[in-house]
């Protein structure tokens, strides 16, 4: 919805500034040039800016050459082949197409030779990426760093159901039917963590509304949270490894330690999400963390005693404790509170 204000504020701006003020023979061209603009970050609207008026020059200078230089129907060939060719410069991508369109627009309008059309053009052209510029900055520029915030959120808590239906599935006896490892796949292929706090970090370049953020930290805040969610994603595909290959109902006493585990964390993996995953500035803690150690202590007892006959309980051990340091750096045991 903001983006589509943003973009028709763009518009029409760009549309009446070079239309009413400088009575552009193509002044269409304004409005679509900023309209390219609205919706990238404030940072990397300057890049697609500087994108947009190089294709329009180069197809502009493409366009004269092959005009002066050759037949009408030799000039749109040569003019076509060259636009595409010059276009795959890496440093034009996506927008390098645009280079052999214009070429060829100019070429067909029959203007490629004239100054004054050529010069309105690229004027156009200017004019429409610094009015989509402008909007873009001035009128609620793009925040990632709060996506990111909720993407964290949202991961914590997927963490906390993927081990809750584990802990009640282990302790009903019930198949997998590869559901837990089906789960945990769609949490490592998603978007890792840090690169959301990072595209986040990004977005506030330029942007005004950084200072909201630096007054509380900015994306240090999250920055600690993501490294323990994408570790605690790898540990939480490991224990799923290890917990499908226990046979759990020849050892009563491993399956009910392993589904009170299983338990416990995702108690404290939710308990993470609802307080200081969702908000660093507050002081709470994950109450339910000492329980899930307890329980994990509990278990690491009953393999040392000798009396739990698999061989996965090892791995179980060494998985959990990879998830209880997530947790322990999603509480703000690890950089303070």
């Amino acid at each position: 919805m903001i983006t589509a204000l943003k973009g028709a504020v763009a518009v029409v701006i760009a549309w009446v500034i070079a239309n009413s003020v400088f009575h552009s023979p193509e002044a269409f061209l304004a409005p679509y040039a900023a309209l390219f603009i609205i919706g990238n970050t404030v940072r990397n609207s300057m890049r697609v800016a500087a994108r947009q008026v190089s294709v329009v020059v180069l197809g502009v200078v493409v366009a004269a050459v092959a005009a002066v230089t050759l037949p009408t129907v030799a000039a749109l060939a040569i003019a076509t082949g060259a636009g595409i060719l010059v276009g795959r410069i890496p440093r034009l991508s996506p927008d390098g197409i645009w280079v052999a369109v214009t070429a060829v627009l100019v070429l067909l309008y029959g203007t490629a030779t004239n100054p004054y059309l050529v010069m309105h053009r690229i004027g156009d052209v200017v004019l429409g990426v610094f009015v989509g510029i402008a909007v873009n900055a001035v009128l609620v520029p793009p925040d990632y760093l709060s996506d990111a915030r909720d993407l964290l959120v949202a991961r914590t808590h997927e963490v906390a159901d993927i081990l809750r239906q584990m802990a009640a599935d282990v302790k009903a006896s019930a198949g997998t039917q590869g559901s837990w490892r089906q789960r945990a796949l769609s949490v490592n292929k998603s978007v890792a963590a840090e690169t959301a706090v990072m595209d986040g970090e990004a977005s506030l370049v330029g942007n005004f509304r950084k200072r909201g953020w630096l007054r509380i930290g900015g994306s240090e805040l999250f920055r600690p949270a993501a490294e323990a969610l994408d570790r605690a994603a790898l540990h939480l595909m490991g224990l799923i490894l290890a917990v499908e290959d226990g046979d759990f109902n020849e050892n009563g006493s491993l399956q009910s330690a392993v589904s009170e585990l299983l338990e416990a964390m995702a108690i404290a993996f939710a308990d993470a999400g609802r307080g200081p995953v969702h908000d660093p500035t507050d002081h709470r803690s994950v109450t339910t963390l000492p329980l899930a150690r307890e329980r994990l202590t509990a278990l690491e007892k009953l393999v040392q005693q000798g009396t739990v006959t698999t061989s996965v309980a090892p791995s179980i051990v060494l998985s959990s404790r990879g998830l209880l340091a997530a947790l322990a750096v999603l509480d703000r045991e690890e950089y303070g509170s």
